[in-house]
């Protein structure tokens, strides 16, 4: 086989972070009675959602901190609604939202077929720019942490995806050449370019059938079910 080490990146990719999320959050909304601010949840994370992926652009980028972006995305729609002291309000909500997050364990439609096909295949690591203290607890509660080998995250490296340092780094932690390698991740501009620009092959998993891609990938898959074809 062409590679002996697959890498997937955890969020929306194996894990579902959309669902998880969407579904935690609405936990803590209705604990901390979210609705004396807001006329509903969807109308909260119509505010929290965007915003949140704008934060994650600038700290993929290096832009902004981990604290500068916990806090941020919780405070936005507080601060949209008009809340005063939003601050201390959203300080507990991230609080409890992240011990609710890592108890969610959904999966991507068609993940733990495909880990369980590609396991006695090849060595499997995550490779995610998500936070130390919460990838092992999500993949733990999704049943999935037996499947791999190996967790290479940014912020124990101190480099974000999709700068080709932290990829360089997994080969060396994996022990093989870049030939060997393959990236397995939902984030064009962070999984798959970031491979790219090191030298490794990429699967695009791109369920939205997203266009206008810089480049072609070396494989674009609809559905993680397609593995198989290409593997």
């Amino acid at each position: 086989m062409k590679y002996t080490c697959l890498f997937l990146d955890l969020d929306n990719t194996v894990y579902d972070f959309s669902a998880s999320s969407r579904e935690a959050y609405s936990e803590v909304y209705r604990a901390m009675d979210y609705d004396r601010f807001f006329p509903s949840f969807d109308a909260y994370f119509a505010l929290y959602e965007p915003r949140n992926a704008e934060l994650w652009t600038l700290y993929n980028a290096g832009r902004i901190t981990k604290e500068q972006l916990n806090a941020e995305r919780y405070l936005h729609p507080l601060r949209m609604a008009g809340v005063e002291d939003a601050g201390q309000i959203s300080q507990e909500f991230f609080r409890r939202a992240m011990e609710v997050l890592p108890t969610k364990g959904i999966l991507v439609p068609h993940a733990l077929d495909a880990l369980r096909y590609l396991r006695p295949r090849y060595r499997l690591y995550i490779l995610s720019n998500g936070f130390t203290e919460l990838q092992t607890r999500k993949m733990q509660s999704a049943g999935i942490a037996e499947f791999f080998d190996g967790v290479v995250l940014s912020e124990d490296v101190g480099i974000n995806k999709p700068d080709r340092r932290l990829f360089d780094h997994a080969l060396r932690v994996a022990g093989i050449p870049v030939a060997e390698a393959l990236m397995i991740g939902d984030d064009f501009a962070v999984d798959i370019v970031g491979a790219h620009a090191a030298g490794w092959d990429q699967m695009y998993y791109n369920p939205r059938a997203l266009t206008g891609l810089l480049f072609a990938p070396t494989y674009e898959i609809r559905s993680l079910a397609d593995i198989r074809c290409h593997l």
